[in-house]
Protein backbone atom coordinates (compact mmCIF):
# COMPACT_ATOMS: atom_id res chain seq x y z
CA UNK A 1 0.00 0.00 0.00
CA UNK A 2 1.51 3.33 -0.99
CA UNK A 3 1.33 6.48 1.15
CA UNK A 4 -1.59 7.96 -0.84
CA UNK A 5 -3.64 4.77 -0.38
CA UNK A 6 -2.72 4.68 3.32
CA UNK A 7 -3.87 8.30 3.83
CA UNK A 8 -7.13 7.60 1.99
CA UNK A 9 -7.87 4.46 4.00
CA UNK A 10 -6.98 6.19 7.26
CA UNK A 11 -9.34 9.08 6.43
CA UNK A 12 -12.15 6.62 5.61
CA UNK A 13 -11.65 4.76 8.89
CA UNK A 14 -11.58 8.02 10.90
CA UNK A 15 -14.84 9.02 9.23
CA UNK A 16 -16.45 5.64 9.96
CA UNK A 17 -15.12 4.92 13.46
CA UNK A 18 -13.72 8.17 14.83
CA UNK A 19 -10.14 8.94 15.76
CA UNK A 20 -9.66 6.34 18.48
CA UNK A 21 -7.91 3.01 18.91
CA UNK A 22 -10.13 0.10 17.87
CA UNK A 23 -8.78 -2.02 20.73
CA UNK A 24 -8.34 0.20 23.81
CA UNK A 25 -10.45 3.21 22.85
CA UNK A 26 -7.78 5.84 23.49
CA UNK A 27 -8.03 9.06 21.47
CA UNK A 28 -5.49 9.25 18.64
CA UNK A 29 -3.95 12.40 17.24
CA UNK A 30 -3.33 12.25 13.48
CA UNK A 31 0.40 11.68 13.98
CA UNK A 32 -0.19 8.74 16.37
CA UNK A 33 -2.58 6.70 14.21
CA UNK A 34 -1.45 3.31 12.94
CA UNK A 35 -3.36 0.95 10.65
CA UNK A 36 -3.92 -2.50 12.11
CA UNK A 37 -4.95 -5.55 10.08
CA UNK A 38 -7.69 -7.56 11.81
CA UNK A 39 -6.42 -10.61 9.94
CA UNK A 40 -2.66 -10.08 9.57
CA UNK A 41 -1.19 -10.01 6.09
CA UNK A 42 1.13 -12.85 7.09
CA UNK A 43 -1.97 -14.99 7.62
CA UNK A 44 -3.62 -14.03 4.33
CA UNK A 45 -5.25 -10.74 5.35
CA UNK A 46 -5.73 -7.98 2.80
CA UNK A 47 -5.42 -4.20 2.77
CA UNK A 48 -9.18 -3.83 2.26
CA UNK A 49 -11.08 -1.42 4.52
CA UNK A 50 -12.99 -4.39 5.94
CA UNK A 51 -9.70 -5.78 7.29
CA UNK A 52 -8.21 -2.51 8.57
CA UNK A 53 -8.79 -0.65 11.83
CA UNK A 54 -7.13 2.32 13.52
CA UNK A 55 -4.94 1.44 16.48
CA UNK A 56 -2.49 3.07 18.85
CA UNK A 57 1.11 1.96 18.51
CA UNK A 58 0.99 -0.10 21.72
CA UNK A 59 -2.04 -2.16 20.68
CA UNK A 60 -0.85 -2.63 17.10
CA UNK A 61 2.66 -3.59 18.20
CA UNK A 62 1.56 -5.94 20.98
CA UNK A 63 -0.73 -7.86 18.59
CA UNK A 64 2.07 -8.56 16.14
CA UNK A 65 0.68 -11.10 13.67
CA UNK A 66 -1.78 -12.60 16.16
CA UNK A 67 -5.44 -13.15 15.34
CA UNK A 68 -6.30 -12.20 18.94
CA UNK A 69 -6.81 -8.80 20.60
CA UNK A 70 -3.70 -7.11 22.04
CA UNK A 71 -2.51 -7.55 25.58
CA UNK A 72 -3.81 -4.97 28.03
CA UNK A 73 -1.71 -1.85 28.68
CA UNK A 74 0.13 -1.91 31.99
Amino acid sequence: MNSKQKRSKTASLVKDFGSQCWWCGCKLSPDKITLDHLKPQSKGGSNSLENLRLACFHCNNSRGNSLYPPQKKR
